[in-house]
């Protein structure tokens, strides 16, 4: 996501001229207040941040807290074989329950109940069908759920080296305590008057991104995440794939 400055706008300057005697001695000018370099904005903007402990408590309590979440993603896949989009929308509910929702560039579902886990082609009239508990869920998804302690399975500082999100995020760069086979590290944008995930990016071990950018949240929404959104019988005629 682009980072978003404000334009500013040159306005003229409109000024009275007044007839006045020649021997009226000048009027002495201020000297132009000079701009902040962005440079010296971003610093700015860096020290008036929270300490990162702070953060990951408030994010941690705050997610704690969420029951279920809706929301609408956009993902990036960067790796060996070039870039992949796709988009769509996520619904999770407590305990490990999720609904992901692709409309494109193909419809596809990933759905699991708590237990179990299916991911379904109605293209190719597939379905795949796994343990949840044994299945490699991305820990950018996992915290999504609630689950895991980020003071205690990561560790966490700010992470300035490229702009992400907008102006005023917070962005933290989680590093695995014990390396995982899956990533390298991970950076969450957080936005700090709700302090939700907006956008997540996974860096795994040969190279590759996984970016989600989250829009439209609602939280403990009243409606459409009864536990029936989560379940999945496989329609007539689908291959079922069951990995060893």
């Amino acid at each position: 996501m682009k980072r978003f400055w404000q334009k500013w706008v040159a306005l003229p300057l409109l000024s009275m001229v007044a007839a006045a005697p020649s021997a009226s001695p000048p009027v002495k000018q201020a000297a132009p207040t000079q701009a902040p370099t962005q440079k010296e904005a971003s610093e700015t903007s860096r020290a008036a941040r929270p300490p990162v402990a702070e953060v990951v408590a408030q994010l941690q309590k705050n997610y704690e807290a969420i029951g279920s979440l809706r929301a609408k993603f956009a993902q990036t896949l960067v790796g060996p074989m070039g870039k992949r989009q796709a988009s769509g929308t996520v619904m999770l509910k407590k305990p490990g329950k999720m609904r992901w929702d692709y409309e494109k560039p193909e419809k596809k579902l990933f759905v699991a109940d708590g237990t179990t886990l299916w991911v379904y082609e109605p293209e190719d009239e597939q379905a795949y069908k796994q343990p949840l508990n044994s299945s490699q869920l991305p820990a950018q998804v996992s915290f999504l759920f609630g689950r895991g302690r980020l003071q205690e399975e990561f560790d966490v500082a700010y992470y300035d080296d490229q702009p992400l999100g907008e102006a005023g995020d917070l962005v933290l760069k989680l590093l695995p305590k014990v390396a995982s086979a899956q990533y390298r590290h991970l950076l969450f944008v957080i936005q700090p008057k709700t302090f939700l995930v907006k956008e997540t990016v996974l860096f795994d071990q040969q190279g590759g991104q996984n970016r989600l950018v989250f829009s439209s949240f609602e939280t403990n929404p009243k409606n459409g995440t009864d536990d029936a959104r989560f379940s999945f019988t496989p329609p007539p005629q689908t291959k079922i794939v069951t990995p060893r």
